[in-house]
């Protein structure tokens, strides 16, 4: 493969060289850019010669100057932020004295949008729903960072668990980690390889080089391959040629001002940005963010072996909080997981004092999240790009960003991800027409650990242990259960570890630096990407359609030491690899005088692990009265399996993961072992029928499918009123859920013990249902994915209006409703439901950017409705929220700066996204701009 990569890449380069020896007669240009208005000069106007990549920006002082391998005639043409596109014909070689007034826009809607059809288009003509943010609105968001501002777009959620970690969820089937749509950087996918999901913006695009933010709600994987079946999102970082020179940002805040949760503390945020382009031939970029903040915690004290929504909310601060609570299992209170005192006490000489029932149960007292897990985040974000143009057809990048971070996320555990990083490095080769890159993403989870997991490990060598013999020795001295249950409570107080204590901090550095596979809590992740990409389009060749034809590879490299995934090979200690590759056409034509867009594109992909699946996409866009557009389309996505779905093996304490591939469904003996669904054996258990078992024999994996309808409509009413909206029907086939399931504990050899953190493979003889319903039988239980036998139809709709008052005042709001219509279908199965989203929520906006000439301000409310939230970590309703953000804006022109005032959640409204994750509260903060080509 290397060989091959190097190979290609000289050949690709050899081409464009040969291209850049070809020369014609040359074209010189030069110029002035003004603002019509007030006849000041325009810095960093963008000026490229049409279906060209070689172009020029206007410079401090307004002026530029072109020099173009092309006789005329020709067409340059002059974009600015906020100002309407203009073109203009050069018909002399040498053009001089050239003034461009730039016109103010006045019409919304014209953004020029690239990710619908992977071609440039008016983003009012777009084909499929799209989202938008440009410059301009990044940097006048009602939030502390673009990434936060995602938060109010039309249909868009967000699960936040980190002050740097949000997980972007669009129509339904929310998570912490969203498998179902896809984000890229720049072309690169924004994964973390072992996740398969993005690590919010812990190591992304910082706010001060992002160009551009796209978002595709819906499936868009006809276009951008497999696991883009609910949206993507595209972030586009700046170009050193167009955006050249100097920009620094310096942001101070404050959090936790209640200190309810945690101190009054500093949030502080810098970022640097320096570009600079010579000859317009060769261009450079460095950037760079550092992010450093105490975290929101998670502080949900309902205790989850009742009924979480109407538990009593504990406060662990107080003493006595588990008075006459003997089950009590915190939602954020880790290593107090519900035991069973005759399961674990067999063998015992109290053996039969022991009850294996549920007057058995019990659990020991846990960590909370301020006992366990340093609050304090951060990030830190470095980059650098070289851009050489080979002629005017052809540019060439090498791309290198790499982050650093401390955060923790919600999984099946509160996972604390410390010293963790990513990096990325590409290579590109594109024109006007083509592009051809390639990359690679590593990450390192550096000194990362379940939290849950190290808690549990804590008490299994001290509280468990204690409360058993406490517990075992109250009954063999005659007391009653309860009695017994309260003495043993006492026991395992006084073993219990002192939170600072040298014991406890010698014990916890023990388990966190000791690996899941070794038995500690340290989880070890190196896995790795590569990625080939190609793409043409054929417009230079083909007049009567616009035809447009891609494919890809991509291999995934499982590396992270026996901690997360399963052993390929258990005697050499390798994991597995994945390869995929896919391809795809595309073919556009205009109608009915240009008023009907027709667009049909297919494509291809193989996983070595799946059958090939085929994907494609119909739309249609209708322009009436110049400004109406109504747009209908038909969409086929599918969702590959993640790397976890496949091979995971990690034990969370609980229970095992285990990935569904056929490998790993062999190694753990499932078909030869009988399993049973944990629900239905906690039936069987507690009624003695054996009835009541359910044997689980469906081991086959396949891709997830969905296909999507959605009829549309975008227009401009009066020149005033933007109106977006969109109603969608959504039917997923072989959708992947989890099924909770467990088998005997029984080993071939019955002197077998393994050792600790070794995977315990269960090889012996099945037991009989008889046996499962005893509780004296020790049970291994696992989490396992599958797919749903039903169809799942899932509906919704949004719209969004955008109101231009006078004098530069903007009303917007946005409506969104997103509902799951075969819940019960899955419950049925005795499937995870998980569709995590609210039925309702909305977004209002009041804004101007120029109140005066410097003075301008934004404001917007969030809300969302109630809704109930299941996941791998647990299940409980999410209270309805409203959040207000708001900020003022001030120019300082002589300085090039813009100072910034502002809060998200201003009034201090404590909320929470999803189950288990933190408490956000308000962040006040004030920052400064400064940035060279500030008009």
């Amino acid at each position: 493969m290397k060989k091959i990569s190097t190979y290609v890449a000289f050949v690709l380069l050899g081409w464009c060289s040969s291209i850049g020896l070809v020369h014609a007669q040359g074209t010189s240009i030069s110029g002035k850019v003004i603002n019509e208005s007030n006849n000041e000069t325009l810095a960093g106007v963008n000026i490229v010669v049409k279906g060209k990549v070689v172009g020029t920006i206007s410079s401090a002082t307004g002026d530029f100057k072109l020099s173009v391998d092309q006789a005329p005639p020709l067409t340059l043409v002059f974009s600015f932020i906020g100002f309407e596109t203009q073109e203009l014909e050069i018909t002399n070689s040498a053009t001089t004295g050239l003034e461009i007034a730039m016109t103010e826009q006045s019409l919304l809607g014209q953004e020029v949008v690239v990710s619908a059809s992977r071609v440039e288009e008016n983003i009012l003509e777009s084909p499929v729903s799209i989202e938008k943010m440009d410059i301009r609105a990044i940097r006048e968001a009602a939030a502390p960072n673009f990434y936060d501002q995602i938060k109010s777009l039309k249909g868009i959620d967000v699960s936040t668990q980190s002050l740097t970690f949000n997980s972007i969820n669009i129509r339904g089937f929310g998570a912490n980690g969203n498998t179902r749509s896809v984000q890229l950087i720049d072309g690169i996918d924004n994964q973390a390889p072992g996740l398969n999901f993005p690590v919010g913006n812990i190591v992304g695009i910082s706010d001060v080089d992002l160009e551009s933010v796209e978002i595709l709600p819906g499936a868009a994987s006809a276009l951008y391959g497999p696991n883009a079946i609910q949206g993507i999102v595209l972030m586009n970082s700046k170009s050193p040629f167009d955006y050249q020179g100097l920009t620094v940002q310096a942001q101070l805040g404050v959090n936790h001002v209640d200190e309810e949760d945690d101190d009054m503390s500093l949030y502080n945020s810098y970022q640097l940005r320096y570009a600079k382009a010579f000859n317009n031939k060769f261009a450079f970029k460095v950037t760079a963010s550092w992010l450093n903040a105490q975290d929101w915690r998670s502080v949900d004290y309902r205790d989850q072996s009742g009924i979480v929504e109407r538990s009593v909310e504990f406060d662990p601060t107080v003493d006595g909080y588990r008075d006459n609570v003997t089950t009590y299992n915190g939602v954020s209170v880790y290593g107090d997981n519900v035991l069973n005192i005759g399961a674990l006490g067999q063998g015992s000489s109290a053996e039969a004092l022991l009850p294996t029932d549920a007057r058995g149960n019990f659990s020991v007292r846990g960590f909370t999240e301020s006992e366990l897990v340093d609050n304090e985040t951060e990030s830190l974000k470095l980059g650098g790009a070289l851009h050489y143009r080979i002629n005017d057809e052809i540019e060439a990048l090498v791309q290198y960003n790499i982050g650093f971070g401390s955060t923790v996320y919600t999984a099946n555990d509160r996972f604390v991800l410390d010293d963790f990083s990513i990096w990325t490095g590409k290579a590109e080769v594109r024109g006007s027409n083509f592009f051809v890159r390639a990359y690679t993403t590593r990450e390192d989870a550096g000194d990362s650990y379940a939290a849950n997991t190290l808690a549990t490990l804590l008490n299994i060598q001290t509280s468990i242990p204690a409360y058993i013999q406490g517990f075992a020795g109250a009954r063999l001295l005659g007391a009653s259960i309860d009695q017994a249950h309260a003495t043993a409570f006492q026991a395992s107080e006084a073993a219990r570890l002192e939170v600072g204590s040298a014991e406890y901090n010698e014990a916890f550095d023990q388990l966190r630096n000791t690996p899941i596979s070794q038995g500690g809590a340290q989880f070890l992740d190196e896995t790795s990407l590569n990625h080939f990409e190609g793409m043409y389009n054929f417009s230079n060749q083909i007049d009567w359609a616009e035809i447009v034809v891609g494919a890809n590879f991509r291999q995934y490299n499982l590396k992270s030491g026996g901690t997360l995934f399963a052993l390929e090979n258990i005697d050499r200690g390798d994991e597995f690899s994945i390869t995929e590759w896919g391809s795809y056409a595309q073919i556009t034509k205009k109608l009915l005088d240009d008023r009907l867009d027709l667009t049909g594109s297919i494509r291809y992909d193989k996983n070595e692990n799946f059958e090939g699946q085929f994907s494609p996409r119909i739309s249609g866009v209708f322009t009436a009265a110049g400004r109406h557009n109504f747009r209908a389309s038909f969409q086929r996505g599918f969702r590959i399996p993640t790397t976890q779905d496949q091979f995971i093996n990690l034990d969370v304490t609980t229970r095992r993961l285990v990935g569904s591939n056929s490998a790993l469904v062999d190694q753990f003996n499932f078909r030869t072992n009988t399993v049973y669904t944990t629900e239905s054996v906690n039936a069987a258990r507690a009624s003695g029928n054996v009835n009541d078992l359910v044997i689980w024999d469906d081991f086959d994996f396949e891709t997830e499918k969905v296909n999507t309808y959605e009829v549309g409509y975008k227009g401009l009413i009066n020149d005033r009123v933007l109106v977006d909206a969109y109603y969608y029907f959504s039917r997923y086939n072989d959708f992947i859920t989890e099924v909770d399931f467990s088998h005997a504990r029984r080993f071939a050899d019955p002197d077998f013990e393994p050792s600790p953190g070794q995977t315990p493979l269960y090889d012996g003889a099945p037991a009989t249902p008889q046996e499962i319903t005893d509780a004296s039988v020790p049970l291994q239980r696992y989490g396992f994915d599958v797919n749903s036998d039903e169809q799942i139809d899932v509906q919704g709709f949004a719209i969004g209006v955008e109101y231009a008052l006078p004098k530069g005042y903007s009303l917007g709001g946005n409506f969104s409703y997103n509902k799951l219509l075969d819940e019960d279908k899955l419950e049925e199965q005795g499937l995870e439901v998980q569709f995590n989203t609210p039925e309702t929520r909305f977004n209002l906006s009041f804004s101007n950017r120029k109140v005066t000439d410097k003075l301008g301000f934004n404001v917007t409310y969030r809300w969302q409705d109630a809704f109930l939230w299941s996941s791998a970590i647990g299940t409980g309703v999410i209270p309805a929220f409203g959040t207000l953000d708001a900020q003022v804006s001030y120019k300082i022109p002589d300085l090039k700066s813009i100072v910034k005032l502002g809060g998200s959640n201003v009034l201090n409204e404590r909320y929470t996204t999803s189950f288990a994750n933190p408490r956000i509260g308000a962040l006040y903060y004030i920052s400064i701009t400064f940035d060279e080509f500030l008009n």
